[in-house]
């Protein structure tokens, strides 16, 4: 009887990992919130995994998510965001402060912003949760810098995927 507990019971720990769907990739200098939980970046994890569900918020610099089609969104410090998916496509909603987007399509993340779905215009461009609250930390200066660290950051993803799928030498573990 143990025995199948035991077995179901690791047959549903897999099955909830699996249902766990990864959206993005998130990056910061300084610290900010995955899931609730406090991030400190530098401790040997250069990108942590965003799932389907997951909150995140911007600690005292920007903190940049990037998609797996090299699609990316800035959140200014502060902001806050849920990343999920819709029909099978990733989505991001703004909970507080301002985003910055530089999508590879119109249509590579849906975007949400006070419970309403946000027909794009372009593909790069700047999400404030309230239009009058537009601007601020979102300068010229800040959007290059944005940009440059962004495509770098999913530049790094694609080198580290590239690396870990890669293969390698064959490693015997030590007795």
């Amino acid at each position: 009887m143990y025995k199948t507990m035991r077995a179901a019971g690791i047959v549903l720990m897999a099955a909830t990992v699996w249902a766990q769907t990864q959206v993005a990739t998130v990056t910061s200098s300084t610290a900010f919130t995955l899931r609730g939980a406090a991030i400190t970046p530098g401790q040997g994890v250069p990108m942590w995994p965003v799932l389907a569900g997951d909150d995140v918020t911007a600690g005292n610099a920007i903190t940049i998510v990037t998609f797996p089609d090299g699609s990316v969104i800035t959140l200014a410090p502060g902001a806050a965001g849920k990343f999920g998916l819709v029909n099978g496509q990733p989505s991001f909603e703004l909970a507080g402060g301002t985003a910055h987007y530089s999508l590879k399509s119109k249509k590579a993340v849906v975007m949400i912003v006070g419970g309403q779905t946000v027909a794009l215009t372009n593909e790069t461009g700047t999400l404030p949760l309230s239009a009058a609250k537009a601007g601020g930390f979102w300068t010229a200066g800040h959007i290059a810098a944005v940009a440059i660290v962004g495509g770098a950051a999913a530049a790094g993803a694609g080198v580290a995927a590239s690396d870990a799928t890669g293969g390698g030498a064959p490693v015997s573990p030590s007795k």
